[in-house]
């Protein structure tokens, strides 16, 4: 009789722990809430524009992943992300051969930068009053200011629960839907009597001169702490690889000068550009 308690009392005892164990259990769909600081910079192609530093940026959303096996889960949701950098200008001068210029024309009345196209007209009556509602910058610096709608497409490999730790690798794509993109330019005017000063404009609304749609890789790893049930506490570090041009491959509002082999003449056309995305993103979040 002594003997079956005895037994009775392992398998109580082991029912228990097992019970216990099953409160941390992973279920297989979980939700949570992540904010995203991160340092983001722009790498642009060619020579007419180079990189020139990187910015801080911060974003955040909604975490929804889905698991597969008990070491593998998809992880998607929603989020804010903004994103930007810094890009220069590699101006050659005006009369400099071979040399490119960009710039753009500036609506004073409306505080717009004016689409490709605009030129001043050929009579004197007219260009006094082009001339004041509009000035020629020459564009040196921009800083970009990007917000997007980002949906991640993530697969997410993890190890057992080791105490209350559980580590995972992850990669996949985050696609982000443009919001609004503004910049902060750094210009030298090309017209008017402060030809040859120095200006700079804040807050420029350039969304038009932006792609719809970007695509980045994003891949890293990070660690969860498990707090009670299926709630744990995530943090993790990613590096997002942008592989699509952020911007318009021929600009809408920049204009490209080129000059001829003995810098007496030039050409006009619309600004070739191509610009990536990049990022080392530090997430912090909880999961339920």
């Amino acid at each position: 009789m002594k003997k079956l308690l005895a037994l009775a009392s392992l398998v109580l005892l082991a029912s228990s722990v097992s019970a216990g164990g099953d409160e941390n259990e992973i279920k297989n769909f979980r939700f949570g809430l992540k904010v995203t600081p991160s340092l983001n910079w722009y790498k642009p192609d060619g020579k007419i524009l180079s990189k020139n530093g990187t910015v801080p940026k911060f974003g955040g959303g909604l975490i929804l992943e889905f698991r597969l096996a008990k070491v593998a889960s998809i992880q998607t949701g929603l989020q804010i992300d903004m994103d930007g950098g810094k890009i220069k200008y590699n101006n050659g001068g005006l009369t400099a051969p071979n040399a490119n210029t960009v710039s753009y024309f500036y609506n004073n009345s409306d505080d717009v930068i004016e689409p490709y196209g605009l030129t001043p007209p050929t009579d004197s009556a007219n260009l006094y009053s082009f001339n004041q509602k509009y000035t020629l910058y020459q564009l040196n610096e921009r800083t970009y200011k990007s917000t997007y709608i980002t949906i991640p497409l993530l697969l997410k490999l993890k190890t057992k629960e080791i105490g209350m730790m559980t580590y995972f690798g992850q990669f996949g794509i985050n696609n982000s839907f443009r919001w609004s993109v503004k910049a902060d330019d750094k210009l030298t005017t090309m017209s008017g009597s402060n030809f040859g000063a120095t200006e700079s404009k804040t807050k420029i609304n350039i969304s038009k001169d932006a792609a719809v749609y970007t695509a980045s890789l994003a891949f890293g790893g990070g660690v969860e702490m498990n707090f009670s049930g299926s709630t744990s506490l995530l943090i993790g570090v990613n590096y997002n690889l942008g592989f699509t041009n952020v911007v318009k491959s021929d600009s809408d509002y920049l204009r490209r000068n080129t000059n001829n082999a003995t810098g007496t003449g030039s050409d006009l056309s619309q600004l070739p550009q191509t610009i990536k995305s990049n990022a080392v993103v530090l997430t912090v979040g909880v999961l339920f």
